[in-house]
């Protein structure tokens, strides 16, 4: 399952969450914070959307990279 870690009002968020939906691809969104800034400050990502995928995380591009 994919999972997207996100915050409030965010933008890029939404806009991936839009993609995946539109794709019909299911994923889990996860809005909470302190979560993301464990994973963002582990995997040296920086901006939110973090997406987990097969066990690796990934910034909102990469990800789009990953799964054309």
């Amino acid at each position: 399952m994919i999972k997207i870690y996100g915050k409030e009002n965010c933008t890029q968020c939404g806009e991936l969450k839009s993609k995946l939906n539109n794709s019909g691809i299911k994923f889990e969104y996860i809005e909470d914070i302190k979560e993301l800034r464990i994973i963002a400050s582990r995997e040296k990502i920086m901006s939110a959307p973090i997406v987990e995928y097969n066990g690796k995380f990934f910034t909102m591009d990469s990800f789009l990279e990953e799964v054309k």
